[in-house]
């Protein structure tokens, strides 16, 4: 992002100064207290206009600009009033003038001068000037004054130019009650029911159909439409791009231009401006690259802001280590990517001790149940293991936090301490007392009031930190904020970093490419690539990419990660309580009527009108309430099935999950356990995988008793079935039976509300929807998208299956009417 920043900001100046004489006659006008700070903020907007709005191309020229910071109302009341003189000076000077006096212009300067006479002539009953006047006194002064304003308002134009209406400005009520306050008696906009003549309509609550309704003239001679600050108004969808062309198209009109201006927030983060801009394209079918984003870093520049802190970051030791590769290579073969996660990896970087050490291995090797570092799921993946490849995973371990300890990261934290920062730990640290504790002592700390997480630097005051811990922006839609690479510092803060090289330089190199690239296309428009060498940069950019490729799976992060950690949003819902709801949460969403239903994300709901009335259900709540996977299928069915099975090798009533083991158990008896356990071995490497350890084998795989319903990898138990010689159909019956078993995976949970997604925005769940209907018709993209397998869904029966779950889901359906949504922490 600073490289973009110190790209732009050089050229930045000589771009607005182009402008500066050309508003001159329009900043005289401009009655508002911020005008003077703002100057070069509307000379940066004068120029994009006269660039791109209001040049002269052919068919209906759209630009959006998206402020990237929130402005208050007295500063969007300027911007307001710019683009409303902007426009009306601008249609002046381009109006067809009439051959003769306009009439109606005429006879409304001769009403005006009638009720100026009027006034002077006679004061008012009651009226006293003594004193400084009464009130009556004073509005009589107040009234002539106005009056004379408008008079010379309208005496200043030509007495031929027609004013007939070219613009409509778009507006939220309150602000278009402000513009047309400001401009009463200088009619620069004027609403669509006003007598008065004025090139500016402003608009706030009709639609065009509406307004052609009142006077289907108006809509004949419109040449703009702008929507200004209101994209969150149900109401302003009939002004989208499309509908536009469409009206020129199908009725005639002559739209040639379109403009809409938007705001940020007060923090400004990647993913909230992409959110924004993806959500004014969706919504107002806007073409692609027509939007110009303002980076808050201009306009924190071009108002003279001071600068944040910048952060110092610190890589310490070697950028790479064989120990290191080794474990990764390791856990990748052993499917046990929590071991490498960043979660993982910001435990290992904290490692300045054998004490630590020896709790990191302890924790995640020992034969103890379960883990206060690792998931259950994890535990007992290493749990199925064989003995000598734990010692394998256990020793590159060892090594590498060996290198931790001897790179002398220690010495640099401590060097780093003297003036008591705080110290930013990640949430997996923090909530873990044994092993914050263990940090707090090797670094010599009494208390932990110093250790403070990412969450804590929201809006935080600090003035001095040294962080421990990694974290970037993650991918959409996990995305994470503040990080090392967006974080919002006081000018004054002191910021350091200090981390393992090997550990995380390349993950950091890969971020900064990314948010860089990404930044660069969110502000990519034609006026950047002709006014501020934007190719130039796109090179520069590219120049960051590391060479070697990113070993990460974005997914699986977020199933690790704390879900502190990520974007959080308090939901409030009528008649209950308020609930937490996270960025890539998915909602069930209805407006009004509750006839149609959409599955969206979160910053959809944030993005819509507060005067709608939208009903919304938590998909997460379906699965909570329901057991989908134990109700998807006919059990008579299943039951059948089972009983096919069972006759086929004589099991007479053991449980579904008991079969592969009960049939395993019997081969041991026949052949003994080490003979059957060799004969697997050698069976699994013949099909490229490894077996679990004889450990693991004797009190799991050939005990009918133990706990486990099937090994946790798939493809080690669809070969365990083809070695027994057992139909698909049972692995499909197991999927199911460890699915209901475990409602809290998230793996699963998600796998259903990505399929739930898409049978939702198909319309099944519609109120004059056919589920069947469009089953059938989508079928295809379903067998393709969805891991039938893994949800427990026979791909031979999926039509019936899907059917059946769309009636299963819908006596669940209770969305409850949306009263507020807010914005919680981490951006």
């Amino acid at each position: 992002m600073e490289m973009i920043k110190q790209h732009i900001l050089p050229q930045l100046n000589s771009f607005t100064n182009e402008a500066l004489i050309s508003i001159n006659n329009i900043f005289s006008e401009i009655q508002n207290e911020s005008k003077t700070e703002f100057t070069e903020i509307i000379c940066y907007i004068e120029h994009l206009l006269n660039l791109s709005f209001l040049s002269t191309n052919q068919g209906l020229t759209s630009l959006h600009i998206h402020i990237e910071n929130e402005f208050d109302d007295t500063q969007k009341l300027l911007i307001g009033e710019f683009l409303s003189i902007k426009l009306f000076k601008y249609y002046y000077s381009i109006d067809n003038k009439l051959d003769e006096t306009n009439l109606s212009l005429a006879d409304f300067i001769t009403q005006i001068e009638f009720k100026i006479n009027s006034l002077e002539i006679r004061c008012p009953d009651g009226a006293s000037g003594k004193n400084g006047g009464n009130r009556i006194w004073k509005n009589w002064v107040k009234e002539k004054k106005e009056n004379r304003i408008l008079l010379e308002f309208y005496k200043a134009l030509n007495k031929n130019s027609s004013l007939k209406p070219k613009s409509i400005f778009n507006l939220q009520k309150n602000f278009c009650s402000s513009l047309s306050q400001k401009f009463e008696f200088r009619p620069y906009t004027k609403s669509v029911d006003n007598n008065r003549e004025s090139y500016n309509l402003v608009n706030a609550t009709k639609t065009l159909n509406e307004i052609d309704e009142i006077n289907n003239q108006l809509i004949d001679e419109l040449d703009s439409i702008i929507l200004f600050d209101c994209e969150r108004k149900r109401i302003m969808t009939n002004f989208s791009f499309e509908e536009i062309n469409k009206w020129n198209k199908d009725y005639d009109t002559r739209f040639t231009k379109y403009l809409i201006v938007t705001f940020g927030k007060n923090f400004s983060s990647i993913n909230h401006t992409r959110n924004k801009l993806e959500l004014i394209r969706e919504r107002f079918k806007i073409p692609t690259n027509t939007t110009y984003t303002i980076a808050k870093s201009e306009i924190d520049f071009l108002l003279k802001r001071k600068e944040n802190g910048q952060l110092s970051l610190e890589f310490v030791g070697y950028e790479s280590s064989s120990f290191w590769d080794t474990f990764v290579l390791e856990t990748s073969i052993r499917e046990l990517y929590e071991l490498r996660s960043v979660k993982l990896m910001n435990i290992y970087a904290i490692c300045y001790t054998d004490e630590i050490k020896n709790y990191i291995i302890d924790e995640l090797f020992s034969e103890k149940e379960s883990s206060e570092l690792i998931s259950s799921t994890t535990k007992l993946a290493i749990f199925e293991l064989r003995d000598e490849d734990i010692e394998v995973l256990k020793a590159a371990l060892s090594n590498t936090l060996d290198i931790i300890i001897n790179s002398g990261i220690k010495s640099n934290v401590s060097d780093s301490l003297s003036n008591n920062p705080a110290i930013v730990l990640d949430e997996a640290i923090f909530r873990n007392q044994n092993l914050l504790s263990k940090v707090r002592n090797c670094l010599g700390f009494t208390k932990t009031t110093k250790f403070k997480t990412w969450a804590d630097l929201t809006n935080s005051d600090l003035k001095d930190l040294v962080i421990l811990s990694y974290r970037d922006q993650g991918r959409y839609p996990n995305y994470y904020y503040p990080s090392l690479l967006e974080l919002d510092l006081d000018s004054e803060c002191i910021a350091r970093a200090i981390l393992p090289s090997f550990l995380f330089k390349q993950y950091y190199s890969w971020s900064k490419y990314n948010l860089c690239k990404e930044y660069h296309k969110l502000l990519t428009h034609p006026i950047r690539e002709q006014h501020f060498e934007w190719n130039t940069l796109k090179n520069k950019i590219q120049e960051l990419k590391p060479e070697q490729k990113l070993n990460i799976d974005w997914n699986l992060e977020n199933e690790y990660s704390n879900s502190d950690q990520r974007e959080s949003y308090k939901i409030k819902l009528k008649g209950q309580r308020v609930r937490t709801a996270y960025g890539s949460d998915l909602f069930i969403i209805s407006v009004d009527a509750k006839t149609v239903y959409k599955v969206v994300k979160i910053d959809y709901l944030l993005s819509l009108d507060n005067e709608d009335k939208v009903f919304i259900q938590n998909l997460d709540e379906i699965q909570q309430n329901i057991n989908i996977y134990d109700k998807i299928v006919d059990k008579k069915q299943q039951e059948t099935e089972l009983e096919v099975i069972r006759k086929q090798f004589n099991l007479g009533d053991e449980t579904a999950g008991r079969l592969w083991k009960v049939l395993l158990k019997n081969l041991a008896g026949v052949q003994g356990e080490d003979q059957l356990y060799s004969e697997l071995k050698k069976y699994f490497q013949g099909k490229g995988i490894k077996i679990v350890s004889q450990f693991h084998f004797k009190n799991s795989w050939i005990n009918p008793q133990s706990e486990s319903i099937a090994p946790l990898s798939k493809r080690v138990f669809i070969e365990l079935c083809e070695y027994l010689k057992i139909p698909k159909i049972y692995f499909i019956i197991i999927q199911r039976i460890r699915n209901s078993s475990k409602q809290s995976s998230r793996q699963s949970t998600r796998q259903m509300n990505q399929l739930l997604k898409d049978l939702f925005n198909d319309g099944c769940f519609d109120n004059d929807g056919n589920p069947k209907e469009i089953i059938n018709n989508r079928l295809d993209y379903y067998k393709a998208n969805h891991p039938l397998d893994d949800l427990g869904i026979d791909e031979n029966c999926l039509a019936d299956n899907l059917a059946t779950l769309v009636e299963l889901i819908k006596p669940e359906l209770k969305p409850g009417e949306l009263e507020s949504i807010e914005k919680t922490n981490n951006e």
